[in-house]
């Protein structure tokens, strides 16, 4: 039969005496010394002590709930670390897609610029002259071509003239007027 207890303990013969020999071995500058004593032995300690089945099972049960703590941890460290990796990957996305769109942007913007600025180049006055001196065959304004009117005085004239003609005359003219806005024609 065996016990949780039956186990071989073993140790060095001295304990830490060995590690002193290896220091003073490795940091002289002499050769190394030929150890006396040979081999390390081991010494052997048996367990004298049995225990019974009931503190065995208490042994494995309380065994059993550590390596299931440990687990539960381990598995808890690498969800935490899964959910780290994955926010590092989602930030990287999203900052991959951030300077993408800052990109597009300024593309964006720089084309505005051009084509604003073609606009204006053909837009401009002396191209505007220049169209309707060379391909219209229109003239520039001459000062004694211009002429003003007095708008007082016009809408007088225009309505001694209307009272002149006859009221028949002045209805159709307005029909006319009305029917030409509305887009119908008379006949």
């Amino acid at each position: 039969m065996t016990n949780t207890n039956d186990f071989r303990r073993y140790s060095y013969s001295s304990d830490a005496s060995y590690a002193i020999k290896a220091f003073d071995v490795q940091r002289g500058s002499q050769a190394p010394k030929l150890n006396p004593e040979g081999e390390k032995s081991f010494k052997v300690r048996e367990n004298k002590v049995v225990k019974s089945k009931s503190q065995i099972v208490k042994e494995q049960k309380k065994a059993f709930v550590k390596s299931a703590k440990i687990a539960v941890v381990a598995v808890t460290m690498l969800l935490l670390a899964a959910v780290t990796v994955n926010s590092f990957v989602q930030k990287n996305e999203l900052t991959r897609q951030i300077s993408q769109t800052q990109t597009d942007i300024s593309n964006a913007e720089s084309e505005y610029v051009s084509l604003q600025s073609r606009l204006n180049s053909l837009v401009s006055m002396s191209m505007i002259d220049e169209y309707a001196v060379e391909e219209l065959g229109m003239t520039k304004v001459k000062s004694n071509q211009i002429q003003y009117i007095d708008v007082e005085s016009y809408k007088a004239q225009r309505q001694k003239k209307l009272s002149e003609q006859s009221p028949a005359a002045t209805a159709k003219q307005l029909n006319n007027k009305a029917a030409d806005s509305s887009g119908i024609k008379n006949n």
